[in-house]
């Protein structure tokens, strides 16, 4: 039975009339929302709201229209619902924060929640709107009929529900999901943007150069968990030798694009060169999460608040389970 489910999706993934980005979003969005556990349950049956998945949608098209200038059409007066409804998003972040350089979606919304509690949430119903009517019937739809992937109704809201069973198959190969559908995604890209590295981008991990800050400023800090200056390195456990210390993004500097303490380690010059951008291990991601507590306690000003931040808000999870798809 689980492989009769995902022979469905890829059915859907190969045949699906490849026209647009809305349909490739809202399949990846709901792979992240069972991924998550971005749902309730009915008995046996899994109900996702439009709105979870909306607000995937929105982050994907912040990210690749933010960072990456990614145009979803090739019609410049036609711009998609959604991404003129993100655009507005975009448009009120660079208002608040009174510059345009580019941040992940999650910094973004929090500081245009704290401006104007309601504004995001007005998107988000928006954009389920948009979904309701353009988006959740048609990704079900192939050339010669409809593919039972999933039941809607808005007798309670806009809403899907799957089987639970079928729950588990997503679970189960939810990064093959991905990664053909962000593969379909950038096949269409491609058509009307001339950017490199598309399914990168895509994918959110990417080689494209852009300019990193000096790290050095950081390693002061991450000394502050060691007692009597002993370094120690995150990945072997071996002391580190003060001239040999390098400071390394666990999660890579390529997915994030962004230096952030919570997501940085002391380790060897050696090691850091060897390790390139490789995606590391649940067992590292573990280890920084329980580095993260141990160094809320000895650290203050903002570099305490960022660790704060991210472990409130779960973002070694969210930017790990990204990175991996």
């Amino acid at each position: 039975m689980e492989t009769q489910y995902l022979n469905k999706w890829l059915t859907v993934i190969e045949q699906m009339n490849n026209d647009n980005t809305y349909k490739l979003a809202w399949g990846r969005a709901i792979i992240e929302c069972v991924s998550f556990n971005k749902y309730t349950m009915n008995g046996e049956n899994v109900i996702i709201d439009f709105d979870e998945i909306s607000k995937c949608m929105i982050k994907y098209y912040w990210n690749q229209l933010f960072f990456f200038n990614l145009k979803q059409s090739p019609y410049k007066d036609k711009e998609p619902v959604i991404c003129k409804y993100t655009n507005v998003l975009i448009e009120e972040y660079r208002k608040i924060s009174k510059h345009s350089f580019p941040v992940w979606f999650d910094e973004g919304i929090e500081l245009i929640n704290k401006n104007h509690n309601n504004l995001f949430n007005n998107i988000v119903r928006k954009v389920s709107d948009t979904l309701h009517q353009n988006v959740c019937w048609r990704f079900k739809n192939i050339p010669n009929g409809i593919v039972d992937l999933y039941e809607y109704s808005r007798d309670y809201g806009s809403r899907i529900v799957l089987k639970y069973d079928d729950v588990l198959c997503l679970k189960e190969y939810a990064v093959i999901i991905s990664k053909l559908l962000n593969y379909k995604w950038a096949q269409l890209l491609e058509n009307f943007n001339f950017a490199p590295k598309i399914i990168s981008k895509i994918n959110g991990i990417s080689n494209t150069k852009l300019k990193r800050n000096n790290l050095s400023k950081y390693k002061d800090e991450l000394l502050k968990q060691f007692k009597e200056g002993k370094a120690i390195d995150f990945y072997t456990g071996k002391e580190l030798s003060y001239d040999d210390i390098s400071v390394d993004h666990v999660i890579p500097w390529s997915f994030m694009y962004s230096d952030d303490i919570w997501n940085l380690v002391l380790t060897s010059k050696s090691y850091n060169s060897s390790k390139s951008n490789s995606i590391p291990t649940l067992e590292m991601i573990e280890k920084l999460k329980n580095r993260n507590k141990e160094l809320l306690m000895v650290l203050n000003g903002k570099y305490k608040d960022d660790i704060i931040l991210a472990i409130n808000n779960g973002y070694i999870d969210k930017f790990y389970y990204e990175c991996r798809l």
